[in-house]
């Protein structure tokens, strides 16, 4: 069936809300550990990281993450294993050259760009980092694209911060450092468990790989589309994250740490729009390929549908328990909440616009 009903995209939806939940929980744990343990400056500085670590992985990806959903959903298993193949290979070159322009300019990046000269000593693990983040989302796109959405939500969050929680729960941080190399253990094993589920479904699918003659073409076809969608991805992201990467030059490490912790709150609210897009996107890559627009329309206007009922209860709850949840965290993230508050008239809005960047 290649297009979701509203009922069937509800029930379905519900299942993967409850995975995308409890990963979703365990980030908050991941952060609330990191706060408690961490001085609100250190926090700040470990927020920075991982901000540079999003932007970073977006170059590195050039649009393939989304790219790879249209290319592999679209195809039979063994064109789609061949075009994943073609892709994460392309991205993980793209990652390793992102890397090394990294540690090669970690100095001038901290100093010049941000700001910051304690992030100088992070930048290497954000390096790494790059690569295992670009490889994973590759999977995950691949996973989504061949319908198990539930595999790709487990890799693409929940292993991260389960690992993540339990290194942070036995062996307590006192550094910014500490909790990026953390961090960076849990990202391998995520990566390779990924490569474990991917390797899974192929074998089920009964797949054998063999690049084609005209992988010239299939390249070139790639690259046009994929850098269409980094322009949109880019500027998704600069949305959402840029404002860190600005603040850093202008703001205390603590006043930064503080930001961070409103901005991780206020995107808790796009889980439904990530749990949406995962369930369409391959639709909408099958669906336009056959041209079967009226069904595409429906499909946009039945997701579209829910993410204003869902987005719109999430913000209220939000709104009115924000204060609660930051007591949690500490005196020092306390004035954040109406910065969250601020933030989730935003988020808001990007709910009910729809699965834009997937429909484009």
């Amino acid at each position: 069936m290649n297009n979701l009903s509203n009922s069937r995209l509800f029930k379905k939806g519900s299942v993967l809300m409850a995975v995308k939940l409890m990963a979703s929980a365990l980030a908050l744990v991941f952060h609330y550990l990191l706060a408690k343990q961490l001085t609100v400056e250190q926090f700040g500085l470990f927020s920075l990281a991982m901000t540079f670590l999003l932007f970073s992985s977006a170059f590195a990806k050039q649009g393939l993450e989304q790219a790879s959903i249209r290319f592999i959903a679209k195809s039979s298993a063994a064109v789609g294993a061949r075009w994943y193949f073609l892709i994460v290979t392309y991205a993980f070159i793209s990652a390793c050259i992102i890397a090394v322009l990294i540690a090669l300019f970690a100095e001038s990046l901290a100093m010049l760009v941000l700001s910051q000269e304690k992030l100088i000593l992070l930048l290497p693990l954000v390096a790494l980092l790059t690569i295992f983040q670009t490889c994973s989302a590759i999977n995950t796109s691949a996973l989504k694209a061949t319908q198990f959405t539930t595999y790709a939500l487990f890799v693409s969050g929940f292993v991260t911060f389960i690992v993540a929680c339990l290194l942070l729960i036995n062996f307590p941080v006192v550094s910014a450092y500490q909790a990026l190399l953390y961090f960076t253990y849990s990202a391998l094993i995520s990566l390779v468990v990924s490569f474990v589920m991917l390797v899974s479904v192929f074998k089920r699918q009964q797949v054998k790989v063999v690049m084609p003659v005209e992988i010239k073409e299939d390249f070139f076809e790639l690259i046009h589309v994929s850098k269409h969608i980094f322009v949109i991805s880019l500027m998704a992201l600069a949305t959402g994250q840029l404002s860190i990467v600005i603040l850093a030059s202008y703001v205390s490490l603590g006043e930064l740490g503080t930001y961070s912790i409103a901005v991780k709150l206020s995107l808790l609210i796009s889980y439904p729009l990530i749990i949406i897009n995962a369930l369409t996107a391959p639709q909408y890559a099958k669906l336009h390929q056959e041209k079967r627009l009226k069904a595409f329309k429906l499909l946009a206007f039945n997701s579209t549908k829910i993410l204003g009922v869902l987005g719109s209860l999430a913000v209220l709850i939000l709104f009115f328990s924000v204060d609660f949840i930051l007591a949690y965290f500490g005196k020092d993230y306390v004035d954040a909440a109406v910065i969250v508050k601020i933030l989730l008239v935003g988020q808001w809005f990007n709910l009910v616009t729809g699965s834009v960047v997937s429909m484009l």
